[in-house]
């Protein structure tokens, strides 16, 4: 297994990176770019929607953060195997 993951593309809009400990998501277009770090420790569950190919990520403060990158079942199999 190796120690990164990267999804979607980072030139063109959102990309999410799958680390051993955190993701790590990219949104916005440059020079508006934001950058969010969700530790393991802190995601309570990992779920996808089928319809709209969205990644949501549940963190144990009861938030939830709704990503679409493509591939959300991969994301989700990324994540689940490193927690």
């Amino acid at each position: 297994m190796s120690d990164k993951v990267e999804f979607g593309s980072g030139l063109v809009g959102n990309s999410l990176t799958v680390y051993s400990n955190r993701v790590e998501i990219m949104t916005g277009y440059p020079p508006f770019r934001k950058k969010k770090v969700i530790p393991f420790s802190s995601i309570s569950s990992v779920e996808t929607h089928r319809i709209l190919n969205q990644i949501i990520i549940k963190t144990n403060d009861g938030k939830e953060h709704k990503y679409s990158v493509g591939s959300a079942s991969r994301i989700q199999e990324a994540i689940n195997e490193r927690m």
